[in-house]
């Protein structure tokens, strides 16, 4: 089974790259910027999404929530 981690969503929310997201390769959580996204791999979340669902100041427990919602989301929708 696949976890993201609130480590996961924290590193993304202070990434320098270049629009940073959250990538499933190989079932691993990888944070790469968005344009070096490798065919077959499945982006679950980008800071875009993070900075608008949860703004610039993020707390742990909103960091815990979002890390549990992406790992059911990751674990019950099948990549396409």
């Amino acid at each position: 089974m696949t976890t993201v981690t609130s480590n996961d969503v924290r590193a993304l929310a202070v990434s320098g790259l270049d629009h940073p997201v959250l990538a499933l390769i190989d079932d691993a959580v990888e944070i790469l910027p968005a344009a070096d996204v490798p065919e077959g791999a499945r982006v679950i979340y980008t800071r875009e999404a993070l900075n608008r669902d949860l703004g610039d100041e993020v707390t742990d427990i909103e960091v815990d929530l979002t890390a549990g919602r992406l790992t059911a989301l990751v674990t019950v929708t099948p990549a396409p």
